[in-house]
């Protein structure tokens, strides 16, 4: 399996899908992007909520502000925990960034909300928002800085009978398009969308598997179905 997030994501999704599926499976990981938070303050004159749609947003905002006092509004269980730990009060829609609108225009705060971001995103959530009638901003607070795959990444994928390839957002999977293109190696996808598997444009996967959910348990599950299903040569 490679695994191609951020190191730390990487490796908590190594550890679980150790715990669920055996230490039999070689994985590498190779992150594709690293992440660069931002040192600029951030002014929050008039903003009554903060709205997350990743671990990194809180990141960013955890690292150049102590309020603590704003209520955040997550797009998922995982980034509320993220928010949580950071000492924020935090909800979650426990789905899309559509459904993280929709919870908020049913039950907006006080006051402005600030949707703090990276630089790459997609869709525009504070657009919603505003579309909905609600005061909405946003702040980019950090970098998904692109990476190169070492050589002997490429070596295992071409050396490997299968390698599965899971794939959390669309910039992600076309940044791993972009570097196994014309490479060898079987494939088998497992993307947290539809978005992601649009952005996919790298060689043809013997096998594709779209999660049911935006999070990791989907993921992991998604790979579960392909593991089950797939015969190796």
């Amino acid at each position: 399996m490679l695994l191609t997030r951020p190191r730390m994501q990487s490796d908590r999704f190594a550890r679980a899908f150790a715990d669920r599926f055996g230490t039999g499976f070689q994985v590498v990981t190779a992150p594709i992007m690293e992440i660069a938070l931002f040192d600029t303050p951030i002014p929050l004159t008039g903003v009554g909520g903060l709205v997350f749609t990743s671990e990194n947003g809180v990141a960013g905002f955890a690292k150049v502000s102590d309020r603590r006092d704003l209520p955040a509004y997550c797009v998922g269980d995982r980034t509320a925990q993220a928010a949580r730990m950071a000492g924020l009060t935090a909800r979650s829609a426990a789905g899309t960034a559509e459904d993280l609108v929709t919870a908020i225009a049913a039950d907006p705060p006080d006051g402005g909300l600030l949707h703090l971001r990276g630089e790459h995103a997609r869709g525009d959530v504070s657009a919603t928002l505003a579309a909905k009638g609600l005061a909405a901003m946003e702040r980019v607070v950090y970098a998904q800085r692109a990476l190169s795959l070492p050589e002997e990444v490429f070596a295992a994928v071409a050396q490997a009978p299968l390698t599965l390839l899971p794939l959390f957002s669309p910039r992600s999977a076309v940044l791993v398009s972009y570097q196994l293109a014309g490479r060898s190696g079987r494939l088998a996808l497992v993307t947290m969308s539809p978005a992601v598997t649009e952005a996919w444009a790298g060689p043809e996967p013997i096998a594709l598997h779209e999660a049911e959910r935006p999070d990791a348990a989907a993921m992991m599950d998604g790979l579960g179905a392909l593991i089950g299903g797939l015969t190796v040569p």
